[in-house]
C-alpha cells in the first residue's frame, strides 16, 4: 500500500454541519465539488484520546511489523481477546486508518499502509 494521509482534527458538530450545508448547496447550484481527502473529525481532544486508544496503535504497528493473515492471528500477536480486537479492528478500518480484504472463506486480513501521515487540525 502507498502513504495514506488521513486528516484528524477537532471541531464542533456546528461546524461539519454548517460545512455540509454549504456543499449540499454549492451541488444544488450545480457546481461540481471536488472530494475531500479522508478526514476525521472529532467533537473534543477527549474523543480523539477515546478513539485513537494506545490498544489500537498497538494493532497498528502490530500489522505493519508482522502483516497478520487475519484478524485472529493479529489478536494472537497482541495476546487479546479476538472479538475486542475485532472491534478495534473494524472501527479502524471504517475510518479509513486500516484497510480490510476478505481472503478465502471468511477470513479476513488487516492492511495498513506503509505510513500513515495524521494531520491535526485544531
Amino acid at each position: 500500500m502507498k502513504v495514506k494521509k488521513v486528516t484528524v482534527g477537532i471541531r464542533s458538530t456546528e461546524e461539519v454541519l454548517a460545512e455540509a450545508a454549504a456543499t449540499m448547496k454549492a451541488v444544488a447550484a450545480g457546481r461540481t465539488m471536488k472530494p475531500k481527502r479522508r478526514r476525521l473529525f472529532f467533537t473534543s481532544p477527549d474523543a480523539l484520546r477515546r478513539f485513537l486508544t494506545p490498544k489500537r496503535i498497538d494493532l497498528i504497528h502490530l500489522i505493519r511489523q508482522h502483516r497478520p493473515s487475519s484478524i485472529h492471528e493479529l489478536a494472537t500477536l497482541a495476546n487479546r481477546d479476538f472479538k475486542r480486537v475485532y472491534e478495534d479492528v473494524k472501527a479502524l478500518a471504517e475510518t479509513g486508518l486500516l484497510e480490510l480484504s476478505h481472503d478465502e472463506g471468511r477470513k479476513i486480513t488487516p492492511h495498513v499502509a506503509e505510513e500513515l501521515r495524521l494531520e491535526v487540525v485544531l
